[in-house]
């Protein structure tokens, strides 16, 4: 019973981090349960059908070249990269950084209990990964081959089954041992902020090369039998998959059961002592030194950024387009001679500076720095109500924090676009003006949002940060902004000029950054007072 109730709480607060409820807001609507509902359905449908276009390729070869044990040994690989790494920070800060840690291990709950209810929460992380993937795979493989009874049963064991709980304990060992890191490391933020951007550069080098990848196996599967064929669990599971094979099946029952078991009861024997460690660097000497005063203004934006350098996961999930705009420019720099055709095509070229804007924008609405910030100050939002300072001022500090924070490469990067490309001039201040204003319109729909659907009652800052209303309504809704220019240029593209399309773009980004300013002037400091 005391596992159902911890499980339950784990439930509860990961569902009240999607949705953005908590005690301190009214009940959800029913328009606003469906419309969440419909966000996440489609969020899932794309990278579903993504993937299923990747297996559907594959499929048909690899059956005919009698491979299926090789096809669902790749999409079992592809399918734990995916739970892992969308995982196994989550894990670390589940596990051993909940903020709720002194307080149930005060209380008359074994350390075992609570240390399983998380595992399970992850588990059900995983499971939803795992969906993304093996569903896609299962369904193109049906229409390549087709299942015998067997053989469905047998996959479903494996892929829904097996592989979430091989990911689970792997993900947790690699979330201790990143938590044991990370204790002793003296700038904790910078080490796990460097290890997720080495995870990012990794996948991202793998997406890109994954037509080149794809295309090869589908013209050729033998090398890549030749490397699995190595490897008894994945022949093992191949063999389940394809066949029907209940001895293989039951060899990685027994595989997954003992590294399970084994990985449990060296993680609860070392709980108690992990999650409650101090940090084990030394400490600095105290130096007497003055301390100069500042305005009001200026300490809370001081505040603002000390809490973002402070949280890995604020910086990771907020800025991601701060990261990606000098990336993209330059890979630019690299490019340049590949432009110039373009820009010389008929029909392209005229409208390649717009989309190159354009793309700067989307990297503009993936900096979403305020979008968590309210719900950041969970339940010490009270001695923030309570200094003497105006809720104006509040959320202006967080504004500025988040222009600070983007602006400054989002310019960079524009002006790189306008030394290789020599546009005309008004061109050229569209380059800079616009990226500016995407940025300033997400700080105010991520302020406008957050105070809608503030997240107060987290259990640590990754719920907050990542899984938030405001985040996905903030990142989206400047995203579906932004597909109106390209809609007008596929509608209306011979007839209205690229410079008119991103003017009037200007013109409707200012004007909604005024009326969400104004919003935040006068309910938005009420509803900040009543929070």
């Amino acid at each position: 019973m005391r596992l159902k109730a911890l499980f339950r709480v784990r439930l509860a607060s990961l569902k009240s981090s999607l949705t953005g409820a908590n005690r301190s807001t009214r009940k959800r609507s029913k328009a606003q349960i469906l419309g969440f509902a419909v966000l996440m359905l489609y969020t899932f449908g794309y990278f579903a059908f993504m993937l299923y276009t990747t297996f559907d390729t594959l499929a048909g070869p690899f059956s005919a070249a009698g491979l299926g044990a090789i096809y669902f040994a790749l999409a079992s690989l592809m399918a734990f990269a995916l739970m892992f790494v969308g995982s196994v920070f989550s894990a670390k800060a589940q596990l051993y950084e909940a903020t709720d840690n002194d307080l149930l291990l005060s209380m008359p709950v074994k350390p075992g209990e609570v240390l399983l209810s998380r595992m399970l929460l992850l588990l059900v992380m995983n499971l939803l990964f795992d969906l993304i993937v093996a569903g896609p795979a299962m369904l193109a493989w049906f229409q390549a081959a087709g299942f015998s009874l067997g053989s469905f049963l047998c996959s479903f064991a494996v892929l829904f089954v097996l592989l979430p709980l091989i990911s689970l304990a792997l993900s947790s060992v690699f979330g201790f041992l990143l938590h044991l890191i990370s204790a002793r490391v003296r700038n904790q933020s910078l080490m796990t902020v460097v290890l997720s951007l080495a995870f990012l550069a990794v996948y991202f080098v793998a997406i890109s090369r994954m037509n080149i990848w794809i295309t090869n196996l589908a013209a050729d599967p033998t090398p890549l039998a030749h490397a699995i064929g190595g490897v008894a669990p994945l022949v093992w599971l191949g063999r389940a998959c394809v066949g029907g094979d209940l001895l293989a099946l039951g060899a990685l029952a027994l595989l997954t059961a003992a590294l399970l078991l084994l990985i449990w009861v060296a993680l609860e024997r070392s709980f108690v002592k992990t999650a409650t460690a101090k940090s084990s660097i030394a400490k600095v000497k105290y130096v007497e030194k003055a301390v100069d005063a500042v305005s009001p203004d200026r300490a809370l934006l001081r505040r603002e950024f000390k809490r973002f350098a402070a949280c890995p996961s604020y910086i990771l999930n907020s800025a991601l387009g701060v990261i990606m705009a000098p990336v993209a420019a330059v890979f630019l720099i690299v490019k340049r001679e590949s432009l110039a055709p373009l820009l010389s095509m008929p029909g392209l070229g005229e409208f390649l500076p717009l989309l190159l804007l354009l793309g700067l924008c989307f990297m503009a609405a993936m900096c979403t720095v305020t979008a968590p910030s309210i719900s950041l100050e969970g339940k010490s939002l009270w001695l923030l109500q309570s200094l003497p300072v105006t809720p104006r001022q509040v959320l202006r500090a967080k504004l500025r924090m988040h222009l600070l924070i983007a602006v400054p490469p989002m310019l960079i990067c524009s002006a790189i676009f306008v030394v290789l490309l020599r546009p005309a001039p008004l061109d050229a201040l569209l380059l800079f003006l616009l990226p500016s204003a995407c940025v300033l319109f997400t700080g105010l729909l991520g302020l406008f949002e957050n105070l809608r659907h503030p997240n107060l009652d987290w259990i640590n800052e990754t719920q907050a940060v990542k899984t938030g209303m405001a985040v996905a309504v903030t990142m989206l809704g400047t995203m579906g902004l932004l597909m109106l220019p390209l809609l007008i240029v596929l509608i209306f593209g011979d007839t209205v000029p690229p410079l008119a399309i991103a003017g009037g773009l200007l013109g409707l980004v200012l004007l909604l950054c005024l009326l969400l300013w104004r919003w935040l002037t006068t309910r938005g400091e009420a509803k900040f007072r009543a929070l």
